[in-house]
């Protein structure tokens, strides 16, 4: 420490430090020492800022989700109860599947099929993988199709939907994990399959683009489906080319739920 010139304020900052702290900065080992502690006290600051920077991300995403009837549902594989269903075995496969495809989710981007006729439990597991995956520090959010098909329908006659559907629309293309709830509902709520409204095709269409990369034919952010209908019925509601942009197309990623019955009261 020879030779240096300390400024007054400088010398007055290395008395507090000594006094207060009992660090004597002529000393190298304490200097050091002290350093250190800067440092790690710097690394614990930024991983609290992180931290709640991912919270509040994904508080972003979660609280914007679209529920049908506005009502959340929140579920974990672990209230998933097989023996609820008479085929007890078909119930544990596809919770299995589900629980699966959410690791191979965690692992990197996928499009995951659960199909099915109502009330067999498709959006509860499709919930389960959500949560699973949110432990896990993703982003996740949930979107009922015939929900926002009603936003669509208001958007016309008020300017603040359509804000709305601007503000869904860039979060639908950025979170990590998507759902959309009973897709297809839109468009057979009477039971037979009909066009769905052109303006929702192109505004999905804009979503599914954003979540694959089509140089690289890949996907870049993960989208869960859950489905009444059949992929033939699905593609005579929407443009094929959205169909294939939404669904996978390997076997592996869909979970037929065939086979299990309608639970709810």
């Amino acid at each position: 420490m020879a030779g240096i010139t300390f400024s007054t304020a400088q010398r007055d900052a290395a008395k507090h430090l000594k006094e207060f702290y009992g660090i004597d900065v002529n000393d190298p080992e304490q200097l050091a020492k002290m350093e250190i502690n800067v440092r790690n006290y710097r690394k614990r600051v930024e991983r609290s800022f992180n931290k709640q920077n991912v919270l509040y991300k994904a508080g972003t995403y979660i609280n914007s989700s679209l529920f049908n009837g506005n009502q959340r549902i929140d579920f974990l594989f672990t209230d998933w109860k097989p023996d609820k269903q008479k085929n007890v075995v078909k119930a544990k496969e596809v919770a299995n599947r589900c629980f699966l495809l959410a690791k191979k989710m965690f692992a990197e981007p996928q499009k995951a099929l659960l199909s099915g006729k109502p009330g067999v439990g498709k959006t509860s597991l499709a919930m389960a993988m959500l949560n699973a995956l949110c432990k896990k520090n993703l982003t996740v959010m949930t979107v009922s199709t015939l929900e926002l098909a009603r936003l669509m329908q208001k958007r016309i006659e008020n300017k603040d939907v359509q804000d709305k559907l601007d503000y869904l629309q860039n979060l639908m293309e950025t979170v990590d994990v998507l759902l959309l709830d009973d897709f297809g509902t839109e468009g057979s709520m009477k039971n037979e399959s009909k066009s769905v409204r052109q303006d929702l095709q192109e505004y999905l269409f804009r979503i599914a683009n954003s979540r694959i990369d089509l140089n690289r034919n890949e996907v870049v952010n993960s989208t869960i489906i859950t489905t009444n209908c059949s992929t033939k019925d699905l593609e005579t509601m929407y443009n094929p080319k959205l169909i294939s942009r939404l669904l996978p197309h390997s076997s592996d990623n869909i979970v037929d739920f065939t086979g299990l019955e309608d639970l709810r009261v």
